[in-house]
């Protein structure tokens, strides 16, 4: 079906940096709306005319907004890519560095796949998201975590994660969350 780049996170807790990053995401979504009301305060407080509050509002938006992005965009570039991970009709085949391991989906209690980094741009993801926490609990008990891309590699894939699981939630009889 579709393959997809495993990520290392060089952090104590990688959850933690994806619930970070949404919530600096709903902090440009606040200034934006802010920004309406604090162009009208400062007009009336200052009695500056209209344009020049706009002018000056938008130049701090724009700086605001260019400095948290390249900042970012850097921490994305951190992630080092350590594998991949490819699901077929029958198995999972995981490949991080020298190790090959291939998974019958019979062996697979469980499939869970959890939003972790926001996307910035629009070429970096197809559903808004630019990795995911994919989960994967084994019969025997035991649990692996794997920080995944949502875009395929590869040239003419092009399923994101979360269909490539939801169509594989139709194929296979293991139980699949996405949260």
């Amino acid at each position: 079906m579709s393959k997809y780049i495993i990520y290392r996170v060089d952090h104590h807790d990688p959850a933690g940096i994806g619930k970070r990053r949404r919530r600096l995401n709903i902090w440009f979504a606040v200034v934006a709306i802010l920004s309406a009301p604090t162009i009208i305060i400062i007009h009336n407080l200052f009695n500056i005319g209209i344009d020049e509050v706009i002018w000056i509002l938008m130049l701090f938006l724009a700086g605001f907004y260019m400095f948290f992005h390249f900042k970012l965009k850097s921490e994305n570039k951190k992630l080092k890519s350590i594998g991949d991970i490819e699901f077929t009709r029958t198995s999972i085949i995981k490949r991080i560095g020298d190790s090959f391991t291939e998974t019958s989906y019979d062996y697979i209690d469980s499939v869970e796949l959890q939003k972790h980094i926001p996307a910035l741009t629009i070429n970096e993801s197809k559903s808004g998201f630019y990795t995911y926490i994919l989960s994967l609990n084994f019969k025997d008990s035991h649990k692996e975590n794997l920080i995944v891309s949502d875009l395929p590699s590869g040239k003419w894939q092009d399923l994101s994660i979360t269909e490539t699981i939801k169509t594989l939630k139709k194929l296979n009889s293991t139980r699949i969350k996405i949260l």
